[in-house]
C-alpha cells in the first residue's frame, strides 16, 4: 500500500509539472508618448510589446495644432509624425509592417496615395485604406502603423 501511494504521489507531482504554465518574464517596454500630450484628440503616440511598436492613429498635427492645407500636406505631416514616434522607440519606416489609413473622404485617396508612395521606403508596408466619413477632429487623414523594432 505504501508503494501505491508513492507512485500516486509521484504521478500527481509529474502531472502538476506538465500542466503548470510558466509565467513569462515581463520585460520592461517603453511606452512612447511623443504626440500624446500635444493635443486633445491624441491619447498616446505608441505602445511597444515584444519587439513590436503599435502607433495610435496619428493625425496631421504640428506643435499641438492641426496643420492647414489639403490632403497632400496633411498626409505628409502624418508620415513625419509617425517617423518621429518610430525614431523615439528605436525603429523607422523601414521596419513598418502594416498601416491603416483612415480618410474622411475616399475621393482623397489618389492624392494621399501619391504622397504616401513618394515618402515611404520600398518595399511598402501592407496597407488598408478606409473611408470613415468623419474623423474626431478637423483633419482629413489619420494613419496607424505597426512596426518591428530591430535587434541592437
Amino acid at each position: 500500500m505504501v508503494q501505491l501511494s508513492s507512485v500516486f504521489t509521484t504521478l500527481l507531482i509529474a502531472t502538476g509539472v506538465v500542466v503548470a504554465k510558466p509565467t513569462p518574464k515581463l520585460a520592461e517596454q517603453p511606452v512612447v508618448t511623443y504626440l500624446g500630450t500635444q493635443g486633445p484628440i491624441l491619447s498616446s503616440g505608441a505602445w511597444t510589446s515584444k519587439g513590436i511598436v503599435y502607433t495610435s492613429g496619428t493625425v496631421p498635427s504640428l506643435n499641438g495644432s492641426i496643420i492647414s492645407g489639403g490632403i497632400e500636406a496633411q498626409t505628409a505631416q502624418v508620415i513625419k509624425n509617425i517617423a518621429a514616434t518610430l525614431e523615439e522607440v528605436g525603429t523607422s519606416w523601414d521596419y513598418v509592417l502594416k498601416t491603416t489609413v483612415f480618410l474622411a473622404n475616399m475621393s482623397d485617396y489618389a492624392a494621399m496615395n501619391e504622397v504616401y508612395g513618394a515618402m515611404l521606403p520600398s518595399p511598402k508596408p501592407a496597407r488598408t485604406a478606409v473611408e470613415v466619413g468623419k474623423l474626431p477632429g478637423n483633419f482629413l487623414i489619420e494613419i496607424e502603423a505597426i512596426a518591428a523594432i530591430p535587434d541592437s
